[in-house]
């Protein structure tokens, strides 16, 4: 039996086990659900961000160097450097969502991974959108990211917090109305928070002892640019699977001349 109503003309009908989280996601703006992934699958994971985020800091001057530009604690596009992160970022339920949500074209614009480590203060503390410097909403959601919780999201470990609604909303609210409907978003590990691209969020402050770990991605209708290009740092990789090419900007990479632009054209219509 349905939620009684009075007046109503008009009522969203869910059709399958996704239509729930579309739901919320529209509403609220963020859902959260299970990712599936196993223990091993999480602690590999875990295992090559950290490796990937020592290797990141040798290369790129130290750990004080990236902590002044606000790069610590950051791992930028994982999947270039170690494709089992590839599996994070085409998850069959995210992807579902996205697309069902967007339009369904969708491009991922990023995947970074996230190291929230104890008593630091990251780079993500700040309330931001994902789509960021942007004050104006749309009929339908311009981006989506999914973070995937490698670690347990709690109060002590630094749950994401979120302003539910708030992409719906141009502006960013008081103090005062932030103070009183922050939520923290509690999420096992091997779940996805899925947030609309304009929502308010946060990353919490993690108290824990224990390094609180994540890799987000934004998936963005193609009139979006990538963080980084893909399709010139993967080198080609991944380029002839047709649902990678599209998903990775091999399909949206803009011309670089007339005659590229031509050739893109010919090998679409052949």
């Amino acid at each position: 039996m349905g939620a009684p109503v009075y007046g109503v003309r008009e009522r969203a009908a869910g059709s399958d086990r996704l239509s729930a989280h579309i739901e919320e996601i529209e509403h609220r703006g963020f859902t959260v659900i299970d990712g599936g992934f196993d223990a091993g699958t999480l602690e590999r994971f875990r295992s090559s961000l950290e490796s990937l985020h020592e290797q990141q800091i040798a290369r790129c001057g130290g750990a004080d160097a990236m902590r002044r530009i606000g790069e610590y604690g950051v791992v930028r596009a994982p999947l270039a450097f170690d494709e089992q992160f590839l599996a994070a970022a085409t998850h069959d339920d995210v992807l579902a969502i996205a697309e069902r949500m967007t339009g369904g074209y969708v491009l991922l614009t990023q995947q970074n991974g996230n190291l929230n480590t104890s008593g630091d203060q990251h780079s993500q503390s700040a309330f931001h959108r994902d789509l960021p410097y942007q004050h104006f909403t749309s009929s339908r959601p311009l981006a989506l990211n999914a973070l995937l919780c490698l670690d347990d999201f709690t109060a002590e470990t630094g749950a994401t917090a979120v302003l539910p609604g708030s992409h719906r909303v141009p502006a960013f609210p008081s103090d005062d109305y932030v103070a009183r409907n922050e939520v923290p978003v509690t999420a096992p590990a091997g779940s996805y928070l899925i947030m609309d691209g304009m929502l308010y969020h946060r990353a919490g402050r993690n108290v824990s002892g224990r390094p609180r770990r994540a890799l987000n991605h934004v998936y963005a209708i193609p009139l979006m640019k990538q963080q980084i290009v893909l399709p010139a740092l993967l080198e080609g990789k991944w380029a002839d699977r047709p649902e990678l090419a599209r998903l990775l900007g091999y399909e949206s990479d803009p011309a670089r001349s007339v005659d590229d632009y031509i050739a893109q054209r010919a090998a679409k219509a052949q």
